[in-house]
């Protein structure tokens, strides 16, 4: 088995909208074409503003992870926010997640980033067996306020 974790490229697009769609109907979300449009666009400028890499097992991308920085206003460096991680479930068990997550990391020290983090649902049980062997859970407790046009 041969793993190797890439940015996203043009020719991704058909690949990365399924999984990008699974990743969707687990959290419970319709996609919406026009946000999928711009959110492509966004990971594959020559400049991207969100991050976009794959992880490809055998040649098949297997999952991804779109990630971007932010300033902090604690320190005099960057934060990395890790916003999507995904793992098709027919590659679950592998160490993909646990790789993805490694890459984002090696990313986020070569930027100086002083922080990287990420968020998913309480519930989310298998993922956050994951996720606590590699972060350190924080007491922060997030409020939404969802915002219309």
């Amino acid at each position: 088995m041969t793993i190797a974790i890439r940015r996203l490229r043009d020719s991704d697009r058909e690949q990365w909208q399924r999984l990008y769609y699974s990743y969707l109907h687990f959290y419970e979300s319709e996609p919406f074409e026009e946000a999928t449009e711009i959110l492509w666009g966004r990971l594959v400028a020559d400049e991207p503003q969100i991050q976009g890499v794959v992880v490809e097992v055998d040649g098949v991308i297997a999952g991804f992870a779109h990630f971007h920085y932010q300033l902090s206003t604690w320190t005099h460096s960057w934060h990395c926010y890790l916003e999507d991680l995904f793992v098709d479930e027919s590659f679950r068990g592998q160490g993909l997640a646990k790789a993805l997550i490694a890459h984002v990391k090696a990313q986020a020290l070569a930027k100086k980033c002083s922080e990287l983090y990420w968020i998913t649902r309480d519930s989310n049980e298998t993922a956050r067996r994951v996720y606590d062997k590699l972060g350190k859970l924080s007491d922060f407790v997030r409020y939404e306020v969802l915002l219309e046009d």
